[in-house]
């Protein structure tokens, strides 16, 4: 009998190494402690043993000095910017389809657990069940999936979730926040995680968040997990200022010119994912906030208003200025 090793995409630390990079931590040394590099990250074809991961997770929580770094990392996962989840967040018209296509996609990229989505009556499981004994506890683990998976139904429930008719199942509940608490915290064995709630809420409509412009980028569900990581690597570090190729290539862990290869392999250039993430980042800050035209330009990097004037008329087909008015008549429209 074949048995296959449990592995995992290792791109699947990114947001781990993003999260520490946030909070003014270098992840390289955390790499190091399990013999890796952060640049096998960004590699979408490389894996590792599960249990590599799993102590590489560990490591970051001690690091950080933050005992619920899974569960904090997966409540505050972009649902659109994680390789894993892009094609449900393009896809999916319900909770129930956005589970289904995480499921598939996540059951080819691993083959240390097997995911699903169980429904008996008025009662839905949602959860993992291992291929292997795990051999240190997988706490991290197990309090980012179900993080991930409240974000998920928070997402398209709103205001109407409630979580005293959830229950979550972990090795080791001490991992979950005090936000947690009324979910009802259950410790079960190392063998996977789960998440019960009422099966209603899986015909939820899960509405894709647009902007209200049509963006001439390519959206993230059609390239690919290289590209994937590199924009998340850009993101973590847009809107303070400039951000140059040799500085993009050095935060990737790579010469200039390997990741200018990388890049051109996928159809794509390094000042092409800048400006694609710098696009975001204004549309975001524009539709959001109450900063000046002025003050996103500079944290851009711009050196004044009319060149970052002229960028996003390119990419957006009208002037900041407009595109403002436009998400304001559309949040007018959306509450009369």
């Amino acid at each position: 009998m074949t048995h296959r090793l449990p592995l995992v995409k290792l791109s699947l630390l990114r947001p781990f190494a993003s999260e520490l990079r946030e909070r003014g931590i270098d992840p390289e040394p955390v790499f190091e402690s399990v013999g890796l590099i952060e640049e096998v990250t960004l590699d979408p074809d490389l894996s590792v043993h599960v249990m590599v991961a799993t102590q590489f997770i560990e490591n970051a929580a001690v690091v950080a000095n933050d005992s619920f770094l899974g569960a904090h990392v997966g409540s505050k996962l972009d649902l659109g910017g994680w390789p894993v989840l892009a094609d449900a967040e393009a896809r999916a018209s319900t909770v129930g389809d956005y589970l289904s296509i995480f499921i598939a996609r996540a059951n080819e990229i691993a083959s240390s657990a097997t995911e699903y989505l169980n429904i008996t009556g008025q009662v839905a499981v949602f959860g993992e069940t291992r291929t292997f004994e795990p051999t240190i506890l997988p706490a991290q683990n197990d309090a980012f999936m179900v993080a991930l998976g409240w974000a998920i139904l928070r997402r398209a429930l709103r205001d109407e979730v409630d979580p005293s008719r959830v229950t979550v199942v972990v090795c080791d509940p001490s991992a979950l926040p005090p936000e947690f608490d009324l979910m009802h915290p259950v410790k079960g064995d190392r063998m996977g995680f789960s998440i019960r709630f009422p099966s209603a809420w899986l015909s939820a409509s899960f509405e894709t968040i647009s902007t209200g412009v049509a963006p001439k980028e390519r959206l993230d569900a059609t390239v690919g997990e290289f590209v994937h990581s590199f924009r998340q690597v850009v993101r973590a570090h847009i809107g303070q200022g400039a951000l140059s190729a040799a500085e993009c290539a050095a935060l990737a862990s790579m010469s200039q010119q390997k990741l200018k290869r990388r890049l051109a392999a996928e159809g794509t250039s390094i000042s092409n994912e800048i400006g694609f993430v710098r696009q975001e980042y204004a549309r975001a800050a524009l539709a959001e906030t109450n900063r000046s035209i002025s003050d996103i330009a500079t944290a851009l990097g711009f050196t004044d208003v009319a060149n970052f004037t002229r960028a996003f008329r390119r990419a957006n087909d009208m002037t900041p200025t407009a595109y403002r008015k436009l998400q304001k008549t559309e949040d007018d429209d959306s509450t009369g």
